[in-house]
């Protein structure tokens, strides 16, 4: 069986939820791929262990990627140091559970916030000239859940779900440079994130509908460094699986 390797020397991408699980993953191997990558993320002691790992190819910013003014300062200051962003990946997001009957206002609006608006916000800076290269890619992190949605989880679905609508739109707006935006949606991946959240799910019930077992940051990774990549230059406007067969 033969490995897929990718070049990415000389590019520059920016990271959100970058810390940690499958934002974590794909910081590191596109900092190995040799790309600068500018990791975005709130916990100041995950991203100076992620930058030791890479120190020459990797650049961090510590913030909350909802605040939009800290964000494009940190762009910025990147730009002026690195050069024009290739792409990025929005990664950050929260989850939780939201029942109707006694959902958690704030955090409703916290998923929403971080999942879709703030993925808003980062794509809408970058499309601008000065941040990005022609034919830069972005990709933004969906779920399964987009499609088939979880008891007591509407919130999550629906920031999910507006991510996939959202996109749809956008990619007809930044075509005329050929820049590119996409959205995977992954099923059950062993992050912190989905660990939390197994302790209030029925996880025999998801482990079920995972026909290849639950998948790790690994499994992922690989289709985000391919729609940042050139081979995947004719692909826009559209979201993706990865799932292990969670929708099959």
């Amino acid at each position: 069986m033969s490995n897929i390797t990718f070049d990415f020397s000389g590019n520059n991408y920016i990271i959100t939820g970058a810390s940690s699980g499958m934002g974590r993953q794909v910081a590191e191997e596109l900092a190995k791929a040799g790309a600068n990558v500018l990791a975005i993320a709130r916990r100041k002691e995950k991203l100076e262990e992620l930058k030791s790992t890479f120190p020459e190819h990797i650049t961090v910013g510590e913030l909350d990627v909802c605040q939009v003014d800290k964000l494009k300062q940190c762009m910025i200051e990147f730009v002026n140091h690195k050069g024009k962003f290739s792409g990025a990946v929005h990664a950050a997001g929260i989850s939780g559970i939201t029942p109707i009957r006694a959902y958690d206002s704030m955090l409703a609006r916290n998923i929403m916030d971080t999942s879709f608006w703030a993925g808003i916000e980062l794509t809408q800076l970058l499309v601008k000239k000065k941040y990005s290269v022609d034919g830069a890619s972005i990709v933004w992190f969906s779920s399964v859940y987009s499609i088939s949605c979880a008891r007591g989880m509407f919130a999550y679905s629906a920031a999910k779900a507006a991510a996939n609508a959202a996109l749809k739109s956008i990619a007809k707006e930044i075509n005329n440079r050929n820049q590119r935006i996409n959205s995977i949606m992954p099923g059950w991946v062993d992050t912190g994130m989905t660990q939390s959240l197994a302790t209030v799910s029925k996880i025999d019930e998801i482990i079920s509908h995972e026909l290849l077992g639950i998948g790790k940051p690994t499994d992922v990774s690989g289709m985000i460094l391919f729609l940042l990549s050139d081979r995947a230059k004719w692909i826009t406007g559209t979201t993706i699986p990865v799932d292990g067969g969670y929708l099959a």
